[in-house]
């Protein structure tokens, strides 16, 4: 934190004016004037002349050496961000050692050259002359935080802070450094203060933007957001942040917007452009997403797997028959999507060199391309000799991709026969006694890798699919590993998952007992993990649940997916909230369950209205006063069987819909006689409570006959159901 200089008040620039024709007429009668020079360089500096400021102040170097001589030089080499600044401060130093201003500077001068231990011993230096020194305690915390010790870098700020309680870039630094401790709600209060202090202070409004953002507080992070533009209109990293917080809201149209204006303020931004492509991508701008995506390569700490190399990179020409090495970067799911376009590059006429992570190469060995063709090598093993190379993520923007040419020949990969002979032994029946019609496996994923930034909000807890458990016919099937295991240990009421044991995929390859397993499943339900793109590109049936603003391969609103045609997607509607999800997957699920079961019977036939509401008034009793599991499977599919044809003929109207409680009260009472009709034979009571019970039966009966004839009377069908009794 070097001293800076602001801009002069109205008030203040006319005494400066007058100052500065007062030393100037000094220095024109005795240009080795030390005090003029002194006073109009400090002008000068205060005016943001510093190239003025830094002649003056040699020249005061010359006449009268000394601490405040050189101190100032260093201001002046500092403000026009000259390296040299460092030895004027050091210069400074050896006139007066014990200069905590000097000592301050040159840290900071360090500090930006990334020099931080020199710095850190420089700011202690400073506080051991002076303790109380707010800027050596805040540039310390700085070091600190730089040097990954978050805690002692918080330490510092807060020791600053009690110097000066009201110093907005201190707080600015500890909201930063708090931020980066996930301290998120400290974080934003200290930069609320910092506003508050400093209304037009850019940075602290980015910044509480940035962690409004990270608390999912999206609306009041885009306006902290634009109150940092409106400051400062060219303040590139917010217009980004901005664009990010528009993303995360699915506003894709304005985050494109915005990264395009922090682009134009800074044409070399990495992360604008690279965001900008995310959003493209996702609203599935293909084509200018793909020259956007190319900016990931240039990030800080990117690194696909091999590289750099001195051959030229492929951007789609036309192959001279020579070896294109495609060298795969990210993660495995990324990898098992995208090797989809060797097999194209093979077709273009390339022998093909894949680099590519070590477990995953039995499974790309199953790509359906001529052995001759392709060479797989692990990532860290010698290359063979190749003429171009392309990263995998690129080979879209060479094969110029659109939605309509994604290369989707399903399947691209396959599971060892094998393996799939072996598990189809050990995974549980589709039929047992209490599922007389035959059941489905459904495989199931449910966590990422929590400590991946992409992570957050696409994992669901296991929890959220208890509603396929509760499916008549479903059982549920682990293929989870690693992550989020725990959950198993506490299913809800009713949950049951079957888990495959320590030995799957526990091999050195990777997804090999995955991929064979799924070749025995029915289904495989999954949040957006490999997994997902695995069962893609065998081809196996597969439902993917969705955060509300996706990841870009996955578009925004589409159930289809263009890159798997055998992919449904189920989305969130609401941020953050899965049930809805999991209950459509469920009622989907339950549909095709029925369309089983009602194939397995064959047969159908025609009933009245009035009929089907008493029936379903009837399973609904049912429902609520039968606990026998296997009892209430056979309860819940003929009720979910008669609702949905009900919701398909019936009307929802209010009229039918009393009548349809009326029938439940109704049956209600009559279910309560029969219980205790047969109370009665327990006990052999056949008394006068017997009679009135027998009594109340026909009465009941009689209620009920005339409900079901008004609803068949109000739908005119043409089923209406007659009595005829004695008289009585």
């Amino acid at each position: 934190m070097a001293t800076r200089f602001g801009s002069l008040s109205p008030s203040s620039a006319v005494i400066a004016h007058g100052a500065e024709a007062f030393h100037r007429a000094v220095l024109r009668n005795d240009p080795r004037n030390a005090d003029a020079l002194l006073g109009l360089g400090v002008l000068c500096l205060g005016a943001k002349r510093a190239g003025e400021a830094e002649a003056l102040f040699r020249a005061l170097v010359s006449v009268r050496p000394g601490p405040e001589a050189s101190y100032h030089l260093g201001l002046a080499l500092t403000a026009l961000e000259r390296p040299d600044a460092a030895a004027a401060y050091r210069q400074a130093l050896v006139f007066r050692p014990g200069f905590p201003e000097a000592l301050c500077n040159l840290g900071a001068c360090l500090n930006a050259q990334g020099r931080l231990d020199e710095a850190g011993r420089i700011y202690c230096r400073a506080l051991v002359i002076r303790p109380d020194h707010a800027e050596a305690l805040s540039n310390i915390g700085l070091i600190r935080q730089g040097q990954g010790m978050l805690e002692r870098g918080v330490a510092a700020f807060c020791r600053a802070l009690a110097v000066q309680p009201g110093n907005p870039d201190i707080l600015y630094n500890l909201a930063l450094a708090l931020g980066a401790q996930r301290r998120l709600d400290e974080a934003a209060a200290a930069a609320r203060r910092a506003v508050a202090i400093r209304i037009l202070h850019a940075d602290a409004l980015s910044a509480l933007g940035n962690l409004l953002r990270e608390l999912d507080r999206l609306p009041p992070s885009i306006a902290a957001q634009r109150n940092a533009i409106l400051v400062r209109p060219d303040h590139a990293e917010a217009l980004n942040s901005l664009g990010n917080s528009l993303h995360d809201l699915g506003r894709l149209d304005e985050a494109v917007t915005a990264y395009g204006r922090a682009v134009a303020s800074r044409p070399d931004f990495t992360n604008a452009h690279w965001n900008r492509a995310l959003s493209r991508l996702l609203r599935g701008d293909l084509s200018r997403g793909w020259d956007d995506y190319e900016w990931r390569l240039r990030q800080e700490g990117f690194q696909a797997v091999g590289g750099p190399f001195p051959q030229p990179v492929w951007r789609g020409e036309d192959s001279s028959r020579g070896t294109l090495l495609v060298h795969a970067e990210q993660g495995f799911g990324d990898t098992i999507q995208f090797i989809r376009y060797v097999p194209a590059a093979v077709a273009r006429g390339w022998r093909v060199v894949v680099e590519a992570p070590r477990p995953l190469l039995r499974l790309l060995g199953s790509l359906p391309v001529p052995a001759d063709r392709v060479t797989l090598v692990a990532k860290g093993d010698p290359l063979p000799p190749f003429d171009t190379h392309c990263p995998m993520l690129s080979l879209p923007r060479a094969f110029r991709t659109e939605l309509g040419t994604i290369p989707a020949p399903i399947p691209y990969l396959g599971a060892d026969p094998e393996r799939v002979a072996a598990w189809e032994r050990r995974l549980p029946p589709r039929k047992a006694d209490t599922d007389p019609q035959g059941g489905l496996r459904v495989g199931i994923v449910w966590q990422g890798n929590p400590q991946a930034a992409v992570d957050r909000g696409r994992s669901v807890p296991l929890a959220d699919f208890a509603p396929l458990a509760r499916v008549p016919g479903v059982r549920l099937v682990s293929l989870q590993k690693n992550h989020g295991l725990e959950q198993l240990d506490r299913l809800p009421d009713g949950m049951t998952v079957t888990v495959l044991g320590p030995d799957f995929d526990d091999g050195p390859g990777a997804f090999l007992d995955t991929a064979a397993v799924m070749m025995g499943l029915d289904l495989i339900v999954t949040s957006d993990t490999a997994v997902a793109h695995l069962a893609g590109a065998l081809g196996r049936p597969v439902w993917l649940a969705l955060k509300a603003v996706p990841d870009w391969r996955w578009l925004m609103t589409r159930e289809d997916c263009p890159w798997y045609p055998t992919m449904r997607l189920f989305r969130q509607t609401r941020s953050g909230d899965w049930r809805p999800v999991f209950a459509r997957m469920a009622g989907e699920l339950f549909q095709i369950m029925m369309a089983r079961a009602m194939r397995k019977t064959g047969i159908l036939v025609e009933t009245g209205p009035g009929e089907l509401l008493d029936k379903i008034s009837i399973l609904e009793i049912k429902l609520e006063r039968i606990h026998d599991p296997v009892k209430r499977r056979h309860v819940e599919t003929e009720h979910g069987i008669l609702t949905r044809t009900a919701e398909r003929h019936i009307p929802a109207v209010a009229e039918l819909r009393e009548l349809a409680t009326a029938l439940k009260t109704v049956n209600t009472a009559l279910w309560e006689i029969e219980d205790a009709i047969r109370d009665c034979e327990r006990t052999q009571d056949f008394g006068p409570r017997f009679i009135e019970l027998a009594r109340a039966v026909y009465r009941m009966n009689d209620q009920r006959a005339a409900i079901k004839r008004r609803v068949n009377e109000r739908l005119g069908s043409a089923l209406v159901e007659e009595k005829s009794y004695a008289a009585y």
